[in-house]
């Protein structure tokens, strides 16, 4: 009997262990860990260069940097508690910017993106392999310690970065990545636009050939760890794309003056700078300061430029003066309307002949939401639909900009017609207005936006947002014909 008692209690627990097993499995906890796309709020964070804090002596212990920026590598090494450049001899380093430097990186915290074995198909999933950005250190025991900045995640806010033979890695707004690897530009003090804090510049004015070209204006946040937010004002007022203009103000802020030319110029003019080609105003709290660029160098390398209105002519790399090449539209939020859908009350929708009123319904619990199409509600007889119901709101708020115009004398065909009704009664309507076969101008409450998108983001399939095929898509998911469809 001892014997069958055995055998049966074995048996029950071998059946445990089993459906643990199997539990845990379908619960996820063997998968491999996968890589965040886009962080959530309140995830971890950490150190990104986390060697700096395995002993209180390793800042002043680096006495060897290998910087890679693109298709430069600058290397340094630390003398008499000095630095001095061996890829670049003629360069007159500031000790102190390369220390500052290395302050920045060891206070650059990130978002824990992944944690785990960094197998070589992680390192080519994140950027790592063939990165042209990284930084190596060379310690005063001989060993050495390198970190990584990868490609950026799916927004392209952030990149990824991960110091070498850890288990994290981490995401950094991608202008960290060119803030923080060092280039030649940072360690010699002919700083165009130098202030205490690049976190506190207000304003950034961009002319060229004696008209406005960008005017930009920050709101900074009273919160602490609250990044700043942007408002364009010329081409068009309008929220500014925040990622775009860091890192133009990255770039602004990093021009550095590589020659002398000629002290007390007494014919600016000689070199385009009376007036001048482009002009650069940059504004913080205390002051504002004023880059005027000329011509080209003979040898292209580089542009004339002078300071705060001075005469004495300096020349900048080329490198630093692309901004004026780039659409103003890159740094404008190219999004005509956006609000959350749990804010709206109701939406009426009129596109190409088609009508349609939409009705929101939202509680704290998403499950309790309740949308209507003409009527209909889109949880039908069980057919639960309200993914496809919240993507034709996706779709039309897809609505976005490819180019800037001044508005036309006439308005076109009507083409659509958005009125969103929010839940405390506040109405915006957004119309598009035909331009010509491909295009459609944007207005929003019955003023010219100031730009035109593809009318495609009207008609195209649901696979691409299109509205109209997003709605096509929802009644073929509720099994149900489209009288407005015709």
């Amino acid at each position: 009997m001892k014997k069958y008692l055995a055998t049966i209690i074995a048996v029950v627990l071998v059946a445990v262990i089993l459906t643990g097993f199997f539990i845990a499995k379908n619960a996820g906890a063997f998968d491999p860990p996968a890589p965040t796309a886009d962080p959530e709020e309140n995830v971890e964070t950490g150190q990104v260069f986390s060697f700096f804090s395995k002993s209180e002596t390793a800042f002043s212990d680096v006495v060897g940097i290998v910087s890679v920026y693109g298709d430069m590598e600058l290397v340094l090494k630390k003398q008499n508690d000095g630095w001095t450049s061996t890829s670049h001899p003629g360069l007159k380093v500031i000790s102190n910017n390369v220390n500052s430097k290395l302050n920045s990186m060891r206070s650059l915290n990130g978002r824990v993106a992944y944690t785990g074995e960094i197998t070589e198909s992680k390192k080519y999933e994140f950027g790592f392999v063939d990165s042209k950005y990284s930084v190596s250190f060379t310690m005063a025991d001989g060993s050495e310690n390198k970190v990584v900045f990868g490609k950026d995640n799916q927004n392209g806010g952030s990149c990824y970065v991960w110091e070498e033979g850890t288990d994290k890695v981490y995401l950094v707004g991608v202008y960290n990545r060119t803030s923080t690897v060092i280039t030649a530009s940072d360690l010699v003090s002919a700083s165009v636009f130098s202030f205490e804090d690049n976190g506190q510049i207000s304003g950034v004015d961009i002319s060229r050939d004696g008209g406005d070209l960008l005017k930009l204006r920050s709101v900074l946040s009273t919160e602490a760890d609250v990044p700043r937010s942007w408002r364009v004002l010329y081409p068009l007022e309008r929220n500014g794309d925040v990622s775009a203009i860091e890192s133009l103000v990255t770039t602004l802020t990093s021009t550095m003056l590589e020659a002398i030319h000629e002290l007390n110029c007494e014919d600016l003019s000689v070199y385009g700078l009376a007036p001048a080609r482009v002009r650069v105003a940059i504004t913080d709290p205390h002051k504002t300061t004023v880059l005027s660029v000329g011509n080209s160098t003979p040898d292209r390398s580089g542009y004339y430029v002078t300071v705060d209105g001075g005469n004495d002519v300096y020349i900048v790399n080329s490198s630093y003066i692309t901004y004026t090449d780039i659409s103003p539209l890159s740094y404008i939020d190219r999004y005509v309307y956006m609000i959350h859908y749990t804010l709206l009350s109701r939406v009426e929708l009129e596109i190409l002949g088609r009508r349609y009123l939409m009705t929101y319904e939202t509680s704290e619990n998403s499950e309790d939401d309740r949308f209507t199409i003409n009527g209909t509600d889109v949880n039908i007889s069980g057919n639960d639909c309200r993914g496809d119901f919240k993507r034709i709101g996706t779709a039309m708020y897809g609505l976005r900009f490819v180019g800037l115009e001044d508005e036309p004398a006439a308005r076109g065909e009507l083409l659509a017609g958005i009125r969103y009704v929010l839940s405390d009664g506040t109405e915006n309507t957004v119309e598009c207005v035909r331009r010509d076969d491909t295009t459609m101008y944007y207005y929003f409450n019955g003023e010219y936006t100031g730009g035109y998108g593809n009318i495609y983001l009207l008609t195209s399939g649901n696979a691409d947002y299109g509205i109209l095929g997003t709605i096509d898509n929802l009644y073929a998911a509720m099994n149900l014909t489209d009288t407005q469809a015709g």
